[in-house]
């Protein structure tokens, strides 16, 4: 492409384009009354300053103008227990919010005060499943008026995988009764809606449009790759998808100012594109995936060129007005948490919240990732870890903590619309180690260094984009003031268009990040080189509760509380009960009541249980009695065949 096609200016004219969003796990974020440390939404009202303070020049704050919450509907999961992983997508009333996190009018009284502050707020929208507790599937179940609102069959076939490639058929079809219902979530906890009927679609639009109505700027939909399964190998990008996703793009843009469809597009990227549709008619912003992981590499001095190349491909391939939300880790089991990823290298963290904050894109910081907060993707629960107040004035007390650093990061994006309204396109750079970009806008530029090697570093970075660029807006300025926003390098203070082609920049820090600025006029430092960037951050000491109790639940008792589990002396749980031969299920899970509570599953098949675990699987080659006994201080499980069932 030439220099002009890539440093034209984008269309400015949707605010998401320029927001600066934060994924509020809502759980986990901030608790209100601090005796449960279980958050809620009155606590993100408490905390509300950190995020927006409503003054610009303050300094104290992050500058966000989009949040983004997790689910807060009612759902199967509502436990007080601050281990107790509540992740909300297993609903049971679309229309209430969960009590644990608040009320309607607490939910209210935060859209409130985010609007009087400029803050868009949106909602995760989930159109594609439910908990199978949820009154519309025990209905279905029972052959009811709903009973085509799920996706059923007698036997599936073996022909069926996971709906992203690979498994088989039991990891998509859960037994219920005589029957098997699909699951792209694989959980025999959650089902899928059939969205191929019509009364179902119109349900979903009927929430979409109740919280959209309630004051919501829009909504981040959930698993939209997978809202429409037509057959084995046929469950993910279909037409009916995007013919959905176009009439939720119908309802948000009948709002005056329009609603913004999020979308989890977590498909490879030759896919991607087709969730924008024409640029105009589906989505607004796509959770870019490929993205994060491009980001790893470049980080990791990998493929210095990673995140350039999967940019290049979206301008290339991509529909017209086509957005990409940027982020390092989230909620799902996909990537570790920075901090993490990285071995506890916080300059490494530094570098990859500079290439999400300054880069193309809507940046969504995942809470506590400012922080440092660790975590690992399996099981999910690590990763919604609860966020450490203190830790904020610690960091803040620091000058190269890794919060100083993301503060930094936001108050350049803030300042500077060549970040947030610009166009981007790489610049040479003949240095091992080294890469960067620019952003060009109305005869101003920033040029982002990273240095991802171990050692100090040179480069020579190609500038005459920036005058071409400044050319194309009618501006007569053959030189300009380069200035430095942030870091500690050697460059010169003036360039002209004569030697902007060899400009070079010398001494750059290893594992740092660089900022220069191009223009009229001569700007300030922000800060210097951050020589030992520090993230002292610590989760808050969270016991579980002594077990009073446990039950063993799973597909062989339709996961209810029938089976309670009795302790010996030894601490060790039991229970026998008789079971045929065939595939089964199961957690132990503490409270035995119609929600579910502290439980635990096995994410790595070693016989150990986890918090919210995975569904521990059992394959029974004949009939008879067993006992299941679990250990609660080894948190070891296991199964024998008993010699009888009293």
């Amino acid at each position: 492409m030439s220099v002009s096609a890539l440093a034209s200016a984008p269309d400015t004219s949707a605010w998401y384009r320029q927001a600066t969003g934060y994924h509020i796990w809502i759980k986990s974020f901030a608790d209100s009354n601090d005796e449960d440390q279980v958050g809620d939404i009155q606590g993100i009202i408490d905390r509300f300053d950190y995020l927006n303070d409503g003054d610009p020049d303050s300094g104290g704050d992050l500058g966000i103008d989009l949040i983004l919450l997790s689910p807060f509907y009612l759902s199967e999961r509502t436990s007080d227990d601050p281990m107790d992983n509540i992740h909300g997508y297993d609903v049971l009333d679309y229309y209430t919010v969960n009590p644990r996190f608040g009320d309607e009018k607490t939910l209210k009284s935060l859209l409130e005060l985010a609007h009087q502050r400029g803050v868009k707020v949106l909602f995760d929208f989930v159109p594609g499943y439910t908990s199978i507790k949820h009154p519309w599937f025990i209905d279905s179940a029972a052959g009811g008026q709903k009973r085509n609102w799920y996706v059923w069959q007698d036997q599936p076939s073996n022909d069926w995988q996971a709906a992203w490639g690979g498994g088989q058929w039991h990891d998509v079809w859960k037994p219920h009764g005589d029957r098997y219902f699909y699951t792209y979530f694989q959980s025999a906890e959650i089902a899928d809606l059939n969205l191929h009927n019509p009364y179902v679609r119109a349900e979903m639009e009927k929430v979409l449009k109740y919280w959209l109505d309630f004051g919501f700027d829009g909504a981040r939909v959930d698993g939209a790759p997978y809202l429409i399964e037509d057959g084995p190998g046929l469950q993910a990008d279909r037409a009916g998808t995007f013919k959905l996703l176009q009439d939720y793009r119908s309802i948000a843009d009948s709002y005056s100012p329009a609603k913004v469809l999020l979308a989890e597009t977590w498909r490879p990227r030759e896919q991607v594109g087709n969730y924008f549709g024409d640029g105009s008619n589906q989505i607004h912003l796509g959770l870019d995936f490929n993205w994060a992981w491009a980001v790893t590499e470049v980080v990791d001095n990998i493929a210095p060129d990673a995140v350039a190349d999967l940019k290049r491909y979206q301008r290339q391939n991509f529909p017209s007005g086509y957005q990409m939300a940027t982020f390092l880790s989230n909620h799902d089991s996909y990537l570790p948490r920075p901090l993490t990823r990285y071995e506890g290298n916080a300059n490494k963290a530094f570098i990859a919240a500079a290439l999400q904050i300054l880069g193309q894109g809507t940046p969504m910081i995942f809470y506590g990732n400012e922080l440092g907060l660790k975590g690992k993707p399996k099981p999910d629960a690590e990763l919604r870890a609860l966020f450490n107040w203190q830790d904020v004035e610690r960091q803040t007390a620091k000058p190269h903590s890794l919060l100083s650093g993301y503060r930094d990061l936001l108050q350049i994006r803030h300042q500077y619309q060549a970040i947030t309204h610009g166009s981007e396109l790489p610049v040479v750079t003949r240095q091992y180690g080294v890469s960067s970009f620019m952003r060009l806008y109305q005869g101003t530029g920033v040029v982002i260094l990273i240095n991802a090697s171990s050692s100090e570093q040179q480069a020579t970075l190609d500038l005459m984009p920036f005058f071409k660029s400044a050319e194309s807006e009618s501006l007569s300025e053959d030189w300009a003031h380069l200035s430095l926003l942030l870091g500690k390098v050697k460059i010169p203070a003036v360039i002209d268009s004569v030697t902007a082609s060899k400009v070079e920049v010398a001494r750059i820090p290893p594992n740092s990040v660089t900022v220069l600025y191009l223009g009229a006029e001569p700007q300030k430092l922000i800060d210097g080189y951050y020589p030992n960037v520090v993230a002292p951050t610590t989760l808050p000491n969270i016991q579980a509760p002594a077990l009073t109790s446990l039950f063993l639940r799973g597909s062989m008792n339709d996961w209810g509380a029938s089976l309670p589990m009795s302790r010996g002396d030894d601490g060790l749980w039991t229970i026998v009960t008789q079971l045929s031969h065939g595939r089964y299920e199961y957690k132990f899970e503490v409270s035995g009541q119609s929600s579910w509570g502290l439980n635990w599953g096995d994410n790595e098949n070693d016989q150990r249980g986890e918090v919210d675990g995975s569904n521990i699987r059992l394959q029974l080659a004949e009939s008879g009695c067993y006992q299941f006994w679990f250990d609660e201080v080894t948190r070891r499980y296991g199964f024998q065949l008993a010699e009888g069932c009293d």
